[in-house]
């Protein structure tokens, strides 16, 4: 009913026929439940044209807005044309945006749509609003392929930093790394930090040759054959190059320009071997011997990389990476807080534990099985590498008190530290390490109460450290009377060294949810922080269900509270 009250608004203006998609001998219009012809006229280079379009209607039409394409022999004598793809689908709406629209709206919208597919065709006789949409799309169109035979493969990852003109270098990846080929470099200590992000992978790279040349138009040079390529190759891009460009076997070299944007691309030849029945030619003579001259190069796009893009693709800002943190305990709590503070902005992380992951305690822990009878460390860095491997991560499979031993500034050399061991003497011993140094840095210390009774979070200002000490040994914010549920909260599976303190990863979980914001305010929003304590309320319910004995003022009013109280 929907599609023939779209027809007939169409066909009031335009000339509208119901196509069978079988009879368009195209894949790409395989996917489509309608398809109307529309034959209509527009004006382009000072007369009227007739072209061909389609109008696609998926089977929802509720959610699934119509896609407009151009007919191919109506699209060859244009061509190219800003806002049309390589299977010749029309560019009107961005369909990453939210557009929101009722069923009974859609005649009016294909209509609209109809309208404005029409004027982008047109409006691309206006050279100068096409190198204006081409260079703002440059990208777009760069990664487009305009026939069988042209690729453009999207294997390229670039660590360009735009503020300095260093020159650029080139690696292939010999081991894994998703689809990525290649990447190209123009500053060493950026490259620096990834590379030993790929030998903690065991990604293995080489180093290949690179040649940049000159490319200063507004519009994409689109399919490039070899003999095409040969214009972009002249002295002018740089000296010797047929020399240069002879030595090499085949396409182990890559050929990169930046365009008035400053961004990179580039493109390979696949076809450098010997050809049958010719003497062995060069390079150079190649790019126009008969037998492969027409050939389309491979281009090559490159995706940006550096910190400062992913975070401004991210947060929508560049962030000024200065603060350090230290972890000491990786355990459940140690593990699952990771989560959070690796979504900050730190430029540098570093995590204490002695111990290995085990299988005891993994529907809690934060990694999952393929890292059993790893150090924990290594787990947490492992993924915090992936998500970033600009992130400078430190990783000490010891003990904080032994580590201290070798490493005694290790406090005062960061901003923040997160003391997660769950052990009282531990934490004092901490305390009192930091009283007698006179650190100037604060301190959190986390730790839970079985059942996930509560989740308490300590904030210490240098100053309050002798009263965090006193605070510690007589916390007046449990919630579990200890004397009286001494048999029910610490569990034992047999042997006198298999004892445990029971709590689930989704109670735990909403502790940390809950009170992040308290730490996030601290670390990145507070000048002026207090000593204080945050402490996080259970359900209530599920501990009377347990029967375990509550302090005489907890009620069912304080399930999921969060309370912050100063020292």
């Amino acid at each position: 009913m929907m599609i023939s009250e779209i027809f007939d608004t169409l066909n009031k203006t335009e000339n509208c026929k119901y196509v069978d998609k079988n009879t368009l001998n195209d894949k790409k219009f395989n996917g489509y439940n309608t398809i109307i012809s529309v034959d209509t006229e527009i004006s382009f280079d000072s007369k009227l044209i007739e072209i061909k379009l389609y109008i696609c209607f998926g089977e929802k039409l509720e959610i699934n807005l119509p896609k407009i394409f151009i007919d191919k022999l109506s699209y060859e004598p244009l061509k190219y044309v800003p806002h049309i793809n390589s299977d010749l689908s029309i560019c009107i709406i961005d369909e990453s945006l939210n557009f929101f629209y009722s069923a009974d709206e859609l005649p009016s919208i294909v209509l609209d749509f109809v309208s404005k597919a029409k004027a982008i065709i047109r409006d691309s006789e206006n050279e100068e609003y096409s190198k204006q949409e081409f260079t703002r799309e440059f990208q777009a169109y760069w990664s487009i392929s305009y026939s069988k035979d042209d690729k453009c493969n999207q294997n390229g990852l670039a660590l360009i930093d735009h503020t300095i003109d260093n020159e650029v270098h080139a690696i292939l990846f010999t081991g894994g790394i998703g689809n990525y080929r290649y990447l190209i470099y123009n500053d060493r200590n950026l490259f620096s930090k990834f590379s030993d992000y790929l030998r903690k992978r065991e990604i293995a790279y080489i180093p290949i040759p690179i040649f940049q040349v000159n490319y200063n138009k507004e519009v994409p040079p689109f399919e490039i054959t070899y003999e095409d390529s040969k214009q972009y190759l002249g002295e002018d891009s740089f000296p010797d190059i047929k020399k240069q460009f002879n030595k090499f076997k085949g396409n182990d070299f890559l050929i990169i320009f930046k365009n008035i944007q400053n961004e990179y691309y580039g493109w390979k030849y696949s076809h450098f071997e010997k050809i049958n029945g010719f003497r062995n030619k060069s390079n150079w003579e190649k790019l126009t011997s008969p037998i492969i001259k027409e050939k389309k190069v491979d281009r090559i796009k490159f995706s940006e990389i550096t910190p400062n893009r992913l975070t401004k693709r991210t947060d929508g800002v560049e962030r000024n990476l200065s603060l350090s943190i230290n972890v000491i305990g990786l355990g459940s709590v140690g593990s699952n807080l990771m989560q959070f503070l690796s979504k900050l902005n730190f430029k540098q992380i570093n995590l204490v534990d002695p111990d290995i992951l085990s299988i005891e305690n993994i529907y809690r822990y934060n990694y999952g099985l393929n890292f059993i009878h790893e150090y924990k460390t290594k787990v947490v860095q492992y993924n915090l590498l992936n998500k970033n491997p600009f992130l400078e991560v430190n990783t000490f499979e010891k003990s904080i008190i032994d580590l201290l031993n070798n490493k005694p500034s290790f406090f005062s050399d960061n901003d923040y530290s997160f003391l997660i061991t769950g052990n009282t003497r531990s934490e004092l011993y901490i305390l009192e390490y930091l009283q007698e140094t006179n650190t100037d840095k604060p301190l959190f210390i986390i730790w839970v109460e079985p059942y996930m009774a509560s989740g308490q979070i300590m904030y210490i200002e240098p100053k309050d450290i002798a009263k965090a000490k006193d605070l510690l040994l007589n916390y007046p914010h449990h919630i579990l009377k200890s004397v009286e549920n001494s048999d029910k909260i610490y569990l034992k599976e047999g042997s006198c060294q298999s004892g445990y303190y029971p709590y689930s990863e989704s109670y735990l979980v909403l502790f940390l949810s809950a009170c992040f914001p308290y730490i996030y305010d601290i670390i990145f929003r507070n000048s002026k922080n207090i000593s204080h304590t945050i402490s996080w309320y259970g359900d209530i319910n599920f501990l009377n269900s347990l029967e375990l004995v509550l302090k005489d003022n907890i009620n069912e009013s304080f399930t999921f509270k969060v309370i912050k109280n100063e020292f």
